[in-house]
């Protein structure tokens, strides 16, 4: 199945990769804290996955990720994109890469 999405990722200290040295917690209520900030209209997806992703496409495309096999990604992510309604964010998602908030697009 394909799936599309945007994403903002959110490094901790123990995620693959990192370039955060936040705990885990503290990310996910990081996390949290953006989603309100996007659903309240105080900051758009685009703007947030440019200032706060971890992800290079949070800079370069405004965390579209585009269409994909959900083999592609992590089950942990592909499996929880599945679960959110197009064009709603989902709650935070935990990956060996960090955490994600996603906007499913597709």
């Amino acid at each position: 199945m394909k799936i599309r999405c945007k994403h903002i990722l959110l490094s901790y200290d123990e995620a693959e990769n990192t370039s955060h040295d936040r705990p885990l917690a503290v990310a996910v209520a990081d996390a949290e804290k953006l989603i309100v900030e996007i659903k309240k209209g105080d900051i758009t997806f685009s703007d947030a996955a440019a200032k706060h992703s971890s992800c290079m496409s949070g800079r370069r495309t405004e965390g579209d990720l585009g269409w994909a096999e959900e083999e592609k990604y992590h089950p942990d992510f592909s499996n929880a994109v599945k679960c959110i309604l197009l064009h709603e964010i989902g709650p935070p998602i935990i990956s060996p890469w960090g955490v994600h908030i996603v906007l499913r697009t597709g």
